[in-house]
């Protein structure tokens, strides 16, 4: 298990959202949460990452577990490029990057010092296989196939996010979230500002996605192809 509730509850003022909902979510499952407009689903992902307090029962996850989260009406504001801010993601990598550099050079300048030389290399080889691990030779690829799938093309790699249009940021700020692979992915009406091609490649993302996956989408064709559980809120029940 995942991610679970327990006797989750949530009004607002004095319409009922939906009361004492339970459900268990295991380990790379892909979960579609359906129900009509106002049921809650949106409400939901919001009490799952924090957002909003449910009024009673409790969110069950680990605090170790990572959560990405992509709101209906998700955008970035940064002053960086459409490139550099999906790299930002990736910071944990590029520092590792970083210092295998920076003990490349220690160990050449150590070549003498059998000792230190020893210690470096032992170093190096440890960070090395965490940077394997971590797919550390592929994220560069990886940007830009996210960026490439999802509309941007390389000429646009260097134009500045701040001057994308609102439906632009939006893809902007799910290809980041999909860059940084998170144990559990909640996207909210991922294909709203897709076109057909992009909504093929989010599929096929997301169908082949290591990760856990709860997505809230209209478009039921486009669940058929991915989720393998369904969660239905009705009448405030789950």
């Amino acid at each position: 298990m995942i991610l679970a509730s327990s006797n989750l509850s949530k009004s607002f003022i004095t319409d009922v959202i939906f009361q004492q909902i339970n459900f268990q979510i295991n380990e790379k499952e892909k979960v579609a949460v359906v129900g009509i407009n106002g049921a809650g689903k949106s409400t939901l992902f919001k009490i799952i990452t924090g957002e909003l307090s449910a009024d009673s029962g409790e969110i069950i996850k680990s605090s170790q577990t990572t959560l990405g989260y992509l709101s209906q009406n998700s955008t970035l504001e940064t002053d960086l490029t459409i490139y550099d801010e999906i790299l930002s993601a990736k910071s944990e990598i590029i520092d590792m990057e970083n210092n295998l550099t920076n003990l490349e050079h220690e160990i050449a300048l150590h070549a003498k010092s059998e000792e230190i030389f020893a210690q470096l290399s032992d170093k190096y080889t440890l960070l090395r296989h965490e940077f394997e691990m971590q797919e550390g030779y592929s994220y560069k690829s990886r940007v830009k196939g996210v960026l490439k799938g999802l509309g941007f093309t390389e000429e646009e790699f260097d134009k500045k996010a701040a001057v994308l249009s609102g439906g632009q940021k939006t893809r902007l700020a799910l290809a980041k979230i999909l860059i940084s692979s998170p144990d559990i992915l909640l996207l909210d009406e991922p294909t709203n500002h897709l076109d057909i091609h992009a909504t093929e490649w989010l599929e096929n993302y997301l169908s082949s996605y290591r990760g856990t996956l709860l997505i809230i989408s209209h478009d039921r064709y486009f669940l058929d192809k991915i989720v393998n559980k369904v969660i239905e809120l009705e009448s405030g029940k789950c």
